[in-house]
């Protein structure tokens, strides 16, 4: 789709917003227990087997394993981010089949992560995180990454509805009983330092008043030209319980993401086209001013279990946050000066909003002969209002050759007359009941419905216009799992989601997009240590906005997009003793138009920056304490995809690429060090990156990151 228009530019900044979900947060004590890999670890947010989740919360809101979950589920621990030196989200998705990661160097509140085809919601602690505020890729609170494959409508809602694609669920660390002082830090090539700190503590010689704070900073350049990043968070977290039958948590959160905007490359010159761009170019004079992301936010949960048999949580969330993006900008993926050269325009754009979201749900948990059932019921609202605004220059600032750029044009803040601007208010509402039940301990039976009412209240002087959305709408979700064996499982689901597309202005009424995913598959955990799943999936969806191509202004879109993502993907694990840990992921993806864009792109093109087939490969071994190398581990992966198109009209598209990397460990007595190498063979390649013209950005060479910490 040809998204030219200043539609589009507000995107840059105004993304699908994440929506909120409450997560059950049933505390337990850390566990140390003998396993095949002798690290199985109970936490908060559910066991762990060295590289391989065993249960999570994201999907049913309770503490279920996930061989007994009828969906695609895929958990990336703390094990493996440490293991393998993830310094951002989206490299963290590298360990998921079907998944696409957002670059780091992306604006935060721009959402450019897939999973399956199609936009994934990125949640802190089971709620929203709107336009991932402040910085994202923090992992100092991270306790692990959990991914839902596929809408998640039943318990996920809030924002402007239900999620379409998938759920990237990221939880946060816990305070626990023991006391303990972790500090550290990460330096790397182009000037990476990342000092962190984890502190946890009791506050009382009992235990029921425990405390925990985790915070970084990460100040970095970058091989692109200009680009410095500088970002941090801080996040305390006080546990209130009398270790019995209630936990009052509160949880705050600072933190703020500076950088100068990058948008990329466009396709002529990098992938396409007579000449070659640098391809560490930075679009832009050097000295635009940063642009900036922050948030402020307070969660509250409160959990108690009136007895063996019911139980109830209510978790509330309260944020304010702000955006400012200042950049010099191209608008075609061609030069659409001649030559080599582009017009450059100066941009502004400020947002600031604040959100209110709110959960609670019910669960009782009992037999019934030969049935074991787990009943759910809840309801939410979720408020967010936001003031955005963007200027843009009518005319160029000047003609750039980015071939052989010369001196930049001075920035200037435009003014004058708004090109977009909202003031835009989003309510949703929504009351569900969940179901599961297990037979004879061989049938896992899951069924539940969501009443959701999504409200979207659009406000824009520039467009002289008002825009008001009400939907309500039943949403369903149904799946079993069957154990063929103690070893082996099938199972089957569907599940819808609704959402609204805020910042689009249609040329008729606001119509919520829907999707619709049908999914079936094996679970499977073997004597030797093989552990895995593999799923076939279809997911459709309808009321796409795209631009209305009777609108000279291209400023106004139409609800009647549709597309379809279908395919196949797998994750293996094998652990087949205290030294070995293996995992690979496969997925075969195609993601596709299913219905013509009038004067943009035909059914069958492909969706863009989704390629068809993608995976990954990791091995670690980690010597034994018998061994002259007690303490010291190591590991070695490689990660594959195949070319992807920049946008809608597949015009263009990059090329595939196979990435290596390694690491060396040592860890003792509260010591370790990780000396990390990505892309050990230096690949030179471009991906796509999601901007206003469906350009690419080159990926990272070579580099080298060395983590130190010690715990006290």
């Amino acid at each position: 789709m040809r998204h030219l228009h200043v539609v589009l530019v507000m995107s840059t900044f105004l993304t699908v917003p994440a929506l909120a979900q409450q997560q059950d947060t049933e505390l337990e004590p850390i566990v140390i227990r003998a396993s095949r890999t002798g690290e199985i670890t109970s936490t908060t947010a559910g066991e762990v087997d060295g590289f391989r989740a065993l249960s999570a919360t994201s999907s049913t809101l309770t503490d279920t394993p996930l061989k007994e979950v009828p969906q695609s589920i895929q958990v990336v621990p703390r094990s493996v981010i440490d293991s393998q030196g993830v310094t951002s989200i989206g490299e963290a998705l590298k360990n998921v089949s079907g998944a696409v990661g957002q670059s780091a160097l992306q604006t935060p509140v721009y959402n450019s992560n897939y999973i399956r085809g199609f936009a994934a919601e990125q949640y802190l602690d089971g709620m929203t995180t709107y336009l991932q505020s402040g910085d994202p890729n923090s992992l100092a609170d991270v306790e692990r990454i959990e991914v839902l494959k596929g809408p998640s409508a039943i318990l996920y809602g809030g924002g402007v509805g239900a999620p379409l694609g998938g759920v990237i669920n990221v939880v946060s660390k816990m305070p626990t009983a023991d006391r303990f002082f972790e500090i550290g830090g990460t330096v790397g090539s182009n000037d990476y330092y990342a000092p962190y700190f984890d502190i946890n503590q009791p506050l009382n010689s009992d235990g029921t008043i425990l405390f925990r704070g985790t915070g970084t900073y990460a100040k970095s350049g970058s091989e692109i030209d200009a680009i410095d990043t500088g970002r941090y968070s801080f996040n305390p977290t006080l546990m209130l319980t009398n270790n019995e039958d209630t936990t009052f948590i509160l949880q705050g959160r600072i933190s703020r993401w500076e950088q100068q905007e990058y948008q990329g490359l466009p396709a002529v010159g990098t992938v396409a086209g007579p000449f070659k761009l640098d391809r560490n170019l930075f679009i832009g004079s050097p000295d635009v001013p940063d642009s900036f992301s922050e948030t402020k936010s307070m969660t509250a949960t409160l959990d108690h279990e009136f007895d063996d048999t019911w139980s109830t949580s209510t978790k509330l969330r309260y944020g304010r946050s702000s955006y400012e993006q200042l950049s010099q900008i191209i608008t075609s993926n061609t030069p659409d000066a001649g030559g080599s050269s582009w017009n450059l325009y100066n941009q502004a754009v400020e947002e600031e909003r604040e959100e209110f979201a709110i959960s609670s749900h019910i669960l009782g948990d009992f037999s019934s002969g030969q049935f074991e059932n787990k009943v759910l019921a809840g309801v939410d609202y979720s408020r967010m209002s936001e003031r955005a605004i963007m200027y843009m220059d009518m005319m160029p600032a000047a003609v750039v050759d980015l071939l052989n750029p010369g001196g930049w044009p001075k920035y200037v803040r435009p003014t004058g007359v708004a090109m977009s601007n909202g003031d835009n208010v989003y309510r949703t509402y929504g009351s569900f009941g969940q179901i599961q039940s297990t037979y004879a301990d061989r049938l896992h039976f899951l069924a539940g419905l969501r009443l959701s009412r999504l409200e979207i209240d659009q406000n824009s002087l520039t467009y002289d216009r008002t825009d008001y959305t009400a939907k309500t709408k039943l949403l369903p979700r149904i799946g079993a799992v069957f154990d063929i064996t103690d070893q082996f499982s099938v199972f089957a689901d569907y599940s819808e989601g609704m959402k609204g597309n805020p910042f689009y202005f249609y040329s008729g009424p606001a119509v919520p997009e829907t999707s619709k995913q049908y999914e079936a598959g094996i679970k499977f955990d073997l004597d030797n240590g093989l552990s895995g799943s593999a799923a076939l999936f279809q997911i459709e969806r309808s009321n796409v906005p795209v631009t209305d191509p009777n609108d000279p202004t291209m400023l106004t879109s139409l609800a009647i997009g549709q597309q379809r993502a279908r395919g196949f993907d797998t994750e293996l694990t094998w652990q087949p003793d205290e030294h070995w840990k293996v995992m690979a992921n496969y997925a075969y993806v195609d993601a596709e138009l299913t219905k013509d864009i009038p004067g943009g792109a035909s059914a069958g093109n492909k969706i863009n920056a989704i390629p068809r087939h993608s995976g990954g490969l990791w091995i670690d071994y980690t010597f034994g304490e018998d061994s002259t190398l007690a303490g010291f581990s190591a590991g070695a992966g490689l990660h594959a995809a195949s070319g992807a198109p920049l946008a809608l009209d597949n015009l263009y598209e990059t090329e595939s690429y196979v990435t290596a990397d390694a690491a060396v460990r040592y860890k003792k007595d509260g010591f370790s060090a990780n000396l990390m190498v990505k892309n050990l063979t230096d690949e030179q390649y471009y991906l796509p990156y999601a901007y206003l013209v469906g350009g690419v950005a080159s990926a990272p060479g070579r580099s080298f990151y060395l983590t130190i910490s010690q715990r006290f």
